[in-house]
């Protein structure tokens, strides 16, 4: 876990591993107490978009970080099943 600012409010970087793929999910604190959230793949210290966030605002750095995995875990699985792996 990382923090860092953004302006005056806080970006907090957490690593998750998913089928050995390493995810970088990034969540950011809103002006109106709100949080919003993103997710990258890292691949030889390269970050991969995997998604982008969406309009949602979440009541808490906790749902917004489960929706940023959940997303990209999506992603992984379409891309295994895409090549036939399970």
């Amino acid at each position: 876990m990382f923090l860092k600012k953004c302006g005056i409010w806080p970006v907090m970087e957490y690593e998750e591993t998913y089928h050995g793929q390493r995810i970088i999910i990034t969540t950011l604190q809103h002006r109106a107490g709100g949080w919003k959230s993103k997710a990258d793949l890292l691949d030889s210290g390269n970050r991969i978009p995997l998604w982008r966030g969406s309009d949602n605002v979440y009541p808490t750095e906790e749902e917004a970080r489960l929706a940023a995995l959940s997303a990209a875990a999506g992603a992984i699985d379409r891309t295994r099943i895409s090549k036939g792996k399970p």
